[in-house]
């Protein structure tokens, strides 16, 4: 029997159903030597033949060494074509995406290309990344005939209104946010949160779907439910509205402020059910729309107090609307010294910078009596403004500037400008160093008390090093090789998981300063973080911390009797019994919350509460 009339007959076995006999058939032409011209066939068909017994954890194998040892065969479109599908079938989603990857690179064929694209979208399906399998949908489509491209459509509705949950339908949205099929995952994210009795959120995305689709047939119907939903917002005694980003870059951010003051409302018992209504609206729009869509809010819904933006370019757009509208305004992020030339219907509950470098300098200086200091600060605007203020603040305290350099981010070498810092603490050690005396000394009759401070060997008592972690504890490391071993005082760009993995030992007895640190012992940041989990399911964030503490003091306003903007002012204004996570307190003459900084240090390779 030649090749070919045994390949013939290969074939004729397994369309019967006769795998046993096609492999009979197929393995002496695989066992010869020298092998058979048509090599590469046999093992084609040997690798179906496993497959159709059900063996296909070895068609896999055999289908690979195909793959590998006949690139050039007229099969090797079919074998991986057969070999995807057997990934997909067996659960290997992510080789059969890259071997279909890799073909559509490679292939033109029109038919070729409609299996590869109908079979990476099953593998993105049946892992769970539907928004992929979306989009390999929509390739699909716009190369498909009119009859495909209906079966497609169906195929990606029955996806976002069957499969999909609310994290993939959002994912899904940004990525198709004015088109379909970002319209149907918009009423699809409604539906759900109207099902889970979430009307603040639910209106927010029925404002989104209107301004996006206006024309939409489901236009209407969502109108109508803007419409009910507003109704039960104003039925509640008073209104809080919140303007945040719910969508673009700064998304995530606006979801954790957004789920710490939705947490501080849900700790309001003590108010009653019917007490607050919540309105919000997105931030991420032009200044012109922003400007509008929060005088729409304040027109419609007259809220006692409204929390947001987070960002200083966006209160500086908003600058005069509070004051206006007799609403205070109060940012939990927004990084501004003092907001007051604003208005005075702005507040804010974020940790500046200059509070941080001051609580961090004072901290220093008077628990540890550092009064000499070396800087090593990013080479970026907030790193010279950073090094700016450490500098202000350690000559206000009475303290010394020994060095100051500055370095590039992701740089991995600083050697030449950490030289130069020992290089100047050195000439500060000899000029502090007394004289030599012309006659020995007679030693002191009592020993150094350890509260008696000792001249650093460095000339220095502490090199301020702010960045991001990994510079940090790189740059750590490079000041340990140079000698340099005093202890290292941070910002809260510190306050990273990885950051005593990456930094090792070099950063033990080093300090750094935060607003939030989760590993308090205090009982109220426990169970903010406690029940933050048990709620979102994740650490909460300085944004959502902020954001908790924002609404919280609104609340102890209309707790006190606040009915509106102005009496919600005229508390924050004046009131030093505000509750946040760190105690009572209240805003200063610049509007800014006086809060807490946690003081962090590094002691045994841990993170520990100093103060």
């Amino acid at each position: 029997m030649t090749e070919e009339q045994a390949l013939a007959q290969i074939r004729i076995h397994l369309e019967q159903g006769r795998s046993d006999t096609a492999l009979t058939l197929i393995e002496p032409f695989l066992d010869r030597v020298p092998p058979p011209a048509l090599i590469d066939h046999f093992t084609f068909w040997y690798a179906m033949a496993l497959h159709r017994q059900g063996d296909d954890d070895h068609a896999i194998v055999v289908f690979e060494q195909f793959m590998e040892d006949y690139p050039a065969s007229p099969l090797i479109q079919e074998a991986s074509l057969r070999l995807s599908a057997r990934y997909i079938h067996t659960g290997r989603f992510n080789h059969a995406i890259a071997v279909l990857s890799r073909m559509l690179n490679l292939t033109l064929d029109n038919t070729t290309r409609w299996e590869v694209q109908h079979q990476l979208r099953r593998a993105y399906e049946r892992q769970g990344r539907y928004h992929l399998a979306i989009q390999t949908a929509l390739t699909h489509m716009s190369q498909a005939g009119e009859a495909e491209r209906r079966d497609l459509q169906d195929a990606i509705n029955s996806l976002i209104l069957q499969k999909m949950d609310m994290r993939s339908l959002s994912t899904l949205l940004e990525t198709f946010p004015t088109t379909y099929p970002g319209d149907l995952a918009l009423i699809r994210l409604i539906e759900l949160r109207m099902a889970q009795g979430d009307e603040v959120l639910a209106a927010r995305d029925i404002r989104a779907f209107l301004h996006q689709f206006p024309e939409h047939l489901y236009a209407r119907t969502a109108a109508a439910l803007l419409r009910s939903f507003a109704v039960r917002i104003k039925a509640h005694r008073q209104v809080i509205a919140a303007v945040l980003p719910f969508s673009g870059t700064m998304k995530p951010f606006g979801t954790e402020a957004f789920n710490g003051l939705r947490l501080a409302l849900e700790h309001a018992v003590f108010l009653g059910s019917n007490a607050i209504g919540l309105v919000v609206t997105d931030s991420a729009h032009p200044s012109t729309q922003l400007r509008r869509d929060v005088v729409h809010l304040l027109d419609e819904f007259n809220p006692i107090a409204l929390i947001g933006p987070l960002l200083t370019h966006e209160v500086h757009r908003l600058a005069e609307v509070p004051d206006r509208a007799t609403v205070p305004f109060v940012t939990p992020t927004a990084n501004l010294p003092n907001i007051r030339p604003l208005g005075q219907y702005w507040f804010s509950t974020a940790m500046t910078t200059p509070l941080l470098v001051n609580r961090l300098v004072e901290y220093a200086m008077r628990t540890f009596g550092y009064t000499r200091f070396g800087i090593l600060a990013p080479r970026t605007i907030h790193g010279k403004r950073l090094n700016h203020l450490f500098q202000q603040t350690v000559i206000a305290n009475g303290g010394t500037i020994i060095a100051t350099e500055s370095y590039r981010p992701g740089t991995t070498d600083a050697s030449v400008q950490i030289a130069r810092i020992k290089a100047q603490g050195l000439r500060v050690q000899e000029a502090m160093a007394p004289p030599v005396p012309d006659e020995p000394v007679v030693p002191d009759s009592h020993p150094v008390q350890e509260d008696e401070p000792v001249v650093s060997a460095h000339g220095f008592d502490a090199v301020f090093l702010p960045g991001r972690p990994s510079d940090v504890a790189f740059l750590s490391a490079q000041l340990a090789f140079f000698d340099i071993t005093v202890p290292l005082l941070g910002t809260n760009g510190w306050n990273h998981p990885n950051l005593l993995t990456w930094g090792r030992r070099t950063l033990e007895g080093s300090l750094f300063g935060d607003a939030l640190f989760l590993q308090s012992p205090d009982p109220t940041i426990q169970h903010f973080v406690a029940t933050y989990r048990e709620r979102f399911q994740s650490d909460p964030s300085i944004f959502a911390a902020q954001a908790y503490e924002a609404m919280s003091t609104i609340l102890a306003t209309v707790h006190r009797g606040a009915t509106t903007g102005m009496e919600v002012r005229e508390q924050l204004s004046s009131r030093h019994d505000l509750p946040t996570l760190h105690g009572m307190n209240g805003f200063d003459e610049g509007g800014i919350l006086d809060r807490k900084v946690y003081m962090i240090g590094i002691r045994n390779g841990q993170m520990i509460q100093l103060n």
